[in-house]
């Protein structure tokens, strides 16, 4: 078996927030052409950067990209662009393709974590869970919203947009000074958040130790406080053992890794999760 079995017993009794970024919507396609996916965070900040107009910031965020050092990029994209280019920008990514969920967000909904927190600005799990028959259970949260309580407290299961969504651009959070800004506007709601971290495991899907939301998210947040329950993140090999070691002491994570070039084996671990988690339920719970 992959997955500890302290896990499972977690999210089989739901005291396991799932958290997915943007290599889960990395695996859908655009209902009308299907070679294309929602855009990784280099992909985003480059058609961002083509957006600034003096020629040394272009070429000085570029190379910023080029390095994996996104935060700074996006700070100094956000700065050079305007924000009628940013709005054209994220709406021809995100929301002209039509993109559709992928096995991934099915097995995820198998799994059916109580909460669900996405660092996403596209709607592709929110749609996916506010379709068909279970339409009902599910109540999609933004950071802006002032409801948290009363969706944490119903039966419903809560999808919570952390960084916006592509509805309201102006809304989203793309740097870390835009972060902090929400923190301090909003911060009935990221203290919900910070309350939920540290009375809950959390799941990490769909994230690379590089990706500036999920930094964002560690180094702001009460992730690090002692506990004998780790958090868990799946993650792609290949970042320097230093590094790994140095997060997964400094945040409490265990890394679940498989091979960079290798999606298709993330596929194939969430399925033995939500069958593992669907077999403790129908052993222990029912």
């Amino acid at each position: 078996m992959t997955w500890p079995l302290a896990l499972i017993e977690e999210l089989a009794e739901r005291r396991c927030i799932i958290f997915i970024g943007s290599g889960i919507s990395a695996s859908c396609k655009a209902k009308d052409d299907q070679s294309r996916n929602p855009p990784t965070w280099k992909d985003l900040l480059e058609k961002m950067s083509a957006c600034i107009k003096s020629e040394d910031d272009q070429r000085y965020a570029q190379g910023l990209i080029e390095k994996g050092q996104f935060l700074d990029a996006a700070e100094i994209i956000n700065h050079c662009i305007t924000p009628a280019d940013f709005s054209t920008v994220v709406q021809a990514e995100f929301l002209s393709p039509n993109f559709e969920h992928s096995v991934l967000h099915e097995y995820i909904m198998d799994i059916d974590p109580k909460i669900l927190i996405t660092t996403n600005y596209d709607k592709i799990y929110d749609s996916y869970c506010l379709q068909g028959e279970k339409s009902t259970s599910y109540v999609v949260c933004k950071y802006t919203e002032t409801n948290i309580i009363d969706c944490l407290r119903s039966k419903r299961r809560m999808v919570i947009k952390a960084h916006g969504c592509i509805d309201h651009p102006a809304k989203m959070v793309l740097t870390k000074s835009q972060y902090f800004e929400a923190r301090r506007r909003y911060g009935n709601f990221y203290n919900i958040l910070d309350a939920l971290f540290l009375t809950n495991t959390l799941l990490f899907l769909g994230y690379s130790l590089l990706d500036p939301d999920i930094q964002l998210i560690l180094e702001s947040s009460n992730i690090a406080a002692e506990s004998a329950h780790t958090h868990y993140a799946l993650v792609p090999d290949g970042q320097h053992a230093a590094i790994k070691n140095a997060i997964a002491k400094s945040y409490n994570i265990t890394f679940i890794e498989y091979k960079a070039d290798n999606y298709q084996k993330v596929e194939e671990l969430l399925l033995e999760l939500s069958k593992e988690v669907e077999a403790y339920r129908a052993s222990f719970m029912s």
